[in-house]
């Protein structure tokens, strides 16, 4: 059978792509240093040296943009590829270790982002909404990681319970405390949180 191989993306494509990443990147600087309320679409403009044109053609609106910067985020951290594995792995320790290092890695590469998203969602109802789903995605997530494994759950500790509880420990703001209040190095929370999930969630073996 012949190799079917992929093709690659034109010039045109990857320069597209180029000033997509070059307007993100230029954005969250200055929605991380002025709010996204006070940043206008042609001061990103000016900032990623492209036309206000452009910006519009590429994105449309700013909430677009911060779309786009939370998927570079995502990307950077590995978190989308991080929940295929964790789906398809079979342990349920295993997948609960690979919660603990994907919420380091998250919260490690946030640089600002939580705080743009707050600063937006408060000026731009919009954008409220859309990190509104986003969290109620986060929370199914977390659900659908121990579905089929309710008995290897404590006692008393379904799976509506056990997602609830995940998402509660690997909260960002419980990463903060510990790492940026605290002076804890991110491995140590990392170890932590891998620990802590084990032991409140399963059943002793």
């Amino acid at each position: 059978m012949p190799e079917v191989k992929s093709e690659r993306p034109s010039y045109r494509q990857r320069q597209a792509l180029e000033t997509r990443r070059l307007i993100a990147r230029a954005a969250r600087t200055l929605f991380t240093e002025h709010g996204y309320a006070a940043t206008s679409i042609e001061a990103v403009a000016t900032d990623a040296g492209v036309s206000s044109r452009t910006v519009y053609a590429t994105f449309g609106t700013k909430k677009a943009i911060l779309g786009a910067i939370c998927e570079e985020w995502l990307m950077e951290a590995g978190v989308m590829e991080a929940i295929a594995t964790g789906m398809a792995e079979p342990d349920l320790r295993r997948r609960l270790l690979l919660v603990a290092r994907t919420s380091r890695r998250q919260w490690e590469a946030d640089r600002g982002v939580r705080w743009m998203l707050g600063s937006a969602a408060a000026s731009d109802a919009e954008v409220a909404r859309m990190i509104a789903g986003w969290t109620d995605d986060r929370a199914r997530s977390f659900h659908q990681l121990v579905e089929g494994f309710e008995g290897q759950l404590r006692d008393g500790i379904d799976g509506k319970r056990a997602g609830a509880l995940i998402r509660a420990l690997s909260a960002a703001e419980v990463y903060s405390e510990l790492v940026n209040g605290e002076g804890w190095t991110p491995a140590a929370y990392e170890a932590w949180l891998a620990g802590l999930l084990t032991d409140v969630l399963l059943a002793p073996r």
